[in-house]
């Protein structure tokens, strides 16, 4: 029997969001690819299924990876379902060099789409986003991060988009600050999906204030070109 891997995007916050198509591929599964035990072990208790989880995540070497192909792949064959903790797997994540070997391996692979931050914020910005820079993280070190912002800043023709840890909100927003200025405009997309989501539209002084005050919790932000 010829084998499958299935890409399976999860929600970002709200649990209903996980798509019809996504719950049947689970169903159908014989073994559950994740990034962490909880979230794994959470969607196994949620369906009622009893499954074998594997995990691929950042901590995971090359050589544990060619591990985890040989034995999914090479030693039995069967449909496995690849999940990161939120939204969509395989975009800035691990997953991708597994689907990589498959394709090496003429494995079929098939992605069922659903939650994206990145998606729900374009829809939520008010802009017709035809152009656009996803830039994804910055360095968690702070003077590679300046560096960084100042990259950015000398080619800031198109809008940016920056993802960032939750609780790095208010070091991201005062580098920005001395590299950018006060007045430049950002969106800040926060907590997508869940009830506290909000789009706050600021200016970079406005969202160093903000940051101090505002919870720790998931976030998107666009830096206007």
């Amino acid at each position: 029997m010829a084998s499958l891997l299935q890409l399976i995007a999860m929600p970002i916050g709200n649990p209903d969001d996980l798509s019809l198509r996504a719950i049947q591929a689970f169903k159908t599964a014989d073994a559950l690819i994740c990034e962490e035990r909880k979230i794994g072990a959470a969607i196994l208790k949620r369906f009622g299924l009893e499954l074998e989880l594997y995990f691929l995540n950042e901590h995971t070497s090359r050589q544990e990876l060619q591990e985890l192909f040989i034995r999914l792949f090479v030693e039995r064959s069967g449909t496995y379902a690849l999940i990161s903790d939120a939204g969509t797997p395989c975009f800035a994540d691990p997953g991708a060099d597994l689907v990589a070997l498959c394709y090496q391996n003429k494995i079929e692979v098939k992605a069922l789409p659903g939650a994206s931050s990145l998606m729900n914020a374009i829809m939520l910005s008010g802009k017709r986003m035809e152009r656009f820079v996803y830039y994804g993280f910055l360095s968690a070190n702070r003077e590679l991060r300046i560096s960084e912002l100042k990259q950015i800043k000398q080619n800031l023709k198109l809008d940016h988009f920056i993802l960032e840890a939750p609780y790095r909100l208010k070091a991201l927003a005062t580098d920005m600050l001395s590299v950018f200025g006060k007045q430049w405009k950002i969106i800040l997309f926060y907590r997508l999906s869940f009830p506290d989501e909000q789009v706050i539209r600021c200016c970079l002084a406005e969202l160093v204030e903000l940051s101090k005050k505002i919870p720790k919790g998931e976030f998107v932000l666009l830096l206007e070109a």
